[in-house]
């Protein structure tokens, strides 16, 4: 039985919107990162500035602004917990490499997270 029960639009298949446990937890994720802060109404704490920094060359202090910006992010759900980061270049932006830990399952899983300069997409 599924402990957290959702919907995504993002796969254009409209017939399937429904998304369980692991597979919500991630687009929820996704989506906090997508959101910069001050956009959600009602809550100017949620969300991200990763979209602001994805352009900027991935200096020592730009690196830093990531990692806590990501781990801000992750902090904001309560539903898992960082349990490793790493970030780095890749041809088309930045990678953060995460490793959560899902809290009521107590299941791990790592996940790749691409921040894309050309477009500005988070996948």
């Amino acid at each position: 039985m599924a402990m957290y029960r959702g919907f995504s639009t993002l796969s254009g298949n409209f017939s399937t919107t429904k998304i369980t446990d692991s597979d919500l937890l991630k687009r929820d994720l996704l989506n906090s990162f997508a959101i910069r802060k001050g956009e959600k109404v009602g809550r100017p704490d949620f969300g991200s500035n990763i979209l602001d920094l994805i352009m900027e060359p991935l200096t020592a202090e730009v690196k830093n602004l990531m990692l806590e910006e990501v781990t801000s992010t992750i902090a904001q759900d309560p539903r898992v917990s960082l349990q490793h980061l790493v970030i780095d270049e890749y041809e088309n932006g930045l990678q953060a490499q995460i490793e959560l830990l899902y809290v009521q399952s107590n299941q791990s899983e790592k996940l790749v997270i691409n921040f894309d300069r050309k477009d500005g997409t988070i996948n």
